[in-house]
């Protein structure tokens, strides 16, 4: 016997110890080719004539370079090496991930980026500069929430089915602006625990901070982290972000996370107490749930009802109800309607009810207002405290897009949370 022919028996001898799957398996494309070449007793060349391909047509399949999917060869190919036709396919493409790892990891990174993030909506806030230079999205929102890989985003991805509305929020502006918020959180460790009854006893004062536009809610913030209650703010990123606020959980205690919904300061501290209510109340279920967002209300008349995944129900109503009886009950709006256009009337009448007076034109707006009657009360509504009072929550800071764990980190020695 020949030293070429002890080599083929050999090899033979030992393929024969492999089932035909175990056997596609074990060798790679072109050694299976080989060994069928050696089974058979032919040629490379012979092999491309009963394949009817070109030898570098051939060479590309078997070396997973080729530069589109050639299935039709990949198909003949399978009948020759007496292998099914599946089986061949799933070893070109592990063949392919092996010899293109780098060109298949960039598509993947791609198809991600515009899978979980609306890029149009990233480049219109200045986060980036282009829908189209892949590497340098990666790179600004890896800084942005300090991540090592780009596949870390989602792991705070909702899955809870939202409260509805008129207005529908985009999910990939919604999801974006929970991430900001969870890498927030993350950065503001409370050690307190939740102390329900002493938030219960503290409630009745929460409201008279409201006439401190630029300092009030921090002493409310600084008082509710005491009682194991985290409150942040984060702008809301995107336009078709239609959101209030959210309260969920983090370690097991609640957190709230507003929005600057509207332009109006009266509208941020309702949705405080409504979150607030839900803390209150709906406490088991947001903790069993992990989180609950307040979405627009739908002004249709329909009950307004948040779900909270399957059969967890959070009604919006009692939660909204409870936050305007709370701040200026429609029993008090009755009383000041008649002098709605007398300013100082309004403004005595607001103060000796604990609430700033914007609060008094902001309901009144509500329930009797028209598009048109917002310019005429509008001067009654504060601007540059209002401004002052979100950049001491930070707000700005995140439109700068400098890493959210810096901007907590500025925000909590700010709110002197690390201190509480």
């Amino acid at each position: 016997m020949s030293k070429k022919d002890k080599h083929s028996d050999v090899n033979r001898l030992l393929r024969d110890l492999f089932k035909d799957d175990a056997r596609v398996k074990a060798f790679q494309l072109k050694e299976l080719f080989e060994q069928r070449l050696d089974d058979l007793s032919i040629t490379k060349h012979q092999a491309c004539i009963i394949l009817d391909v070109e030898n570098k047509t051939l060479d590309s399949v078997l070396e997973g370079d080729s530069k589109k999917i050639d299935f039709l060869t990949i198909l003949k190919l399978s009948y020759l090496l007496n292998i099914s036709h599946h089986d061949l396919i799933d070893k070109y493409f592990d063949l392919v991930f092996d010899t293109k790892k780098e060109s298949i990891e960039k598509a993947r990174k791609r198809s991600f980026l515009v899978d979980n993030f609306d890029l149009p909506e990233l480049k219109r806030i200045g986060l980036i500069d282009s829908i189209n230079d892949f590497d340098a999205i990666e790179s600004k929102i890896k800084s942005f929430f300090s991540y090592e890989n780009i596949f870390e985003y989602g792991k705070n991805k909702i899955s809870a089915t939202l409260s509805s509305g008129k207005r529908k929020s985009g999910k990939k502006s919604l999801n974006f602006w929970f991430e900001a918020v969870c890498k927030s959180i993350e950065k503001t460790p409370n050690p307190n625990t939740y102390d329900r009854e002493a938030l219960i006893n503290y409630f009745p004062k929460i409201r008279m901070h409201s006439m401190n536009v630029e300092e009030g809610l921090l002493v409310v913030a600084q008082k509710l982290f005491k009682f194991g209650v985290t409150l942040i703010i984060v702008p809301k990123f995107n336009k078709n972000l239609h959101l209030r606020g959210a309260t969920f959980s983090h370690r097991e205690k609640p957190c709230i996370a507003l929005t600057k919904y509207t332009q109006f300061y009266p509208t941020l501290w309702f949705a405080l107490i409504h979150e607030l209510y839900h803390v209150l109340y709906d406490w088991d279920t947001i903790k069993n749930e992990k989180h609950h967002f307040s979405i627009e209300i739908d002004d249709s008349g329909k009950r307004n009802v948040a779900k909270i995944i399957d059969d967890f129900e959070i009604d919006e109503d009692e939660a909204n109800d409870f936050a305007r009886e709370y701040l200026f009950s429609k029993e008090k709006l009755e009383e000041v309607l008649p002098h709605i256009d007398e300013p100082m009337f309004i403004d005595r009448y607001a103060r000796e009810n604990h609430v700033h007076p914007s609060f008094v034109y902001n309901f009144y707006l509500w329930e009797y207002g028209k598009s048109s009657l917002y310019g005429k009360y509008n001067k009654f509504f504060p601007k540059d405290e209002y401004d002052n009072l979100l950049e001491n929550f930070k707000v700005g800071d995140y439109l700068t897009f400098k890493p959210v764990k810096d901007i907590s980190r500025d925000r909590n020695i700010n709110l002197k949370y690390n201190t509480i």
